[in-house]
C-alpha cells in the first residue's frame, strides 16, 4: 500500500458556546466509500478511492470539527479487486489496511485540526507534549 493522494472537500468548524468548565472531547472516523480511481499520473496501476469523515466534538455541545475528504492508495490489482469485493459485499475492510487508511486520514486532519483550534481558542483535541523539570522545586517566601 502506497499513498498517492490526500485531499479534503470539506472542512467544517462550529463553535457554539464559550469555553467553561469540563470538556469533553470526542472524535469519530469513517470511511464513507471505497472505489478506483484512475490517475493520469499512474495509468497503468490500480489506486483506490477512500471516501472518509472525520468530526471532533466537544461536549457538551460546544464545538464541532468536520472534515470530509478522500486518500488515494496505490494497491496489487489482486488486492483491489478484494479490496473493493468485500466494500461493496458488506462495507468490511481488513484491520490491517483499515488501520494503515485511518492513519493517514489522522496524521493530515489532526495536524488542520491543531492549526482551527488555535485559530477558534479551542482546547487541543490531543494531548501536546510538555516539558517537565527533572527536579521539582518549590519557592518558600
Amino acid at each position: 500500500m502506497t499513498i498517492v493522494g490526500f485531499s479534503l472537500k470539506k472542512i467544517l468548524i462550529d463553535r457554539k458556546e464559550d469555553i467553561k468548565g469540563k470538556v469533553e472531547v470526542k472524535s469519530k472516523i469513517n470511511i464513507t466509500d471505497i472505489s478506483e480511481e484512475k490517475v493520469e499520473l499512474l495509468p497503468d496501476k490500480n489506486v483506490l478511492r477512500f471516501d472518509f469523515e472525520y468530526t471532533i466534538t466537544y461536549e457538551p455541545n460546544l464545538a464541532t470539527i468536520d472534515f470530509k475528504g478522500h486518500t488515494l492508495i496505490l494497491e496489487e490489482p489482486k488486492k483491489a479487486k478484494e479490496i473493493i469485493k468485500e466494500w461493496k459485499k458488506g462495507k468490511k475492510l481488513e484491520e490491517d489496511l483499515r488501520v494503515r487508511v485511518y492513519n493517514v486520514i489522522f496524521q493530515k486532519c489532526n495536524l488542520k485540526a491543531l492549526e482551527l483550534e488555535e485559530d477558534f481558542n479551542l482546547p487541543p483535541h490531543l494531548p501536546l507534549p510538555r516539558i517537565q523539570s527533572q527536579t521539582a522545586t518549590s519557592y518558600t517566601g
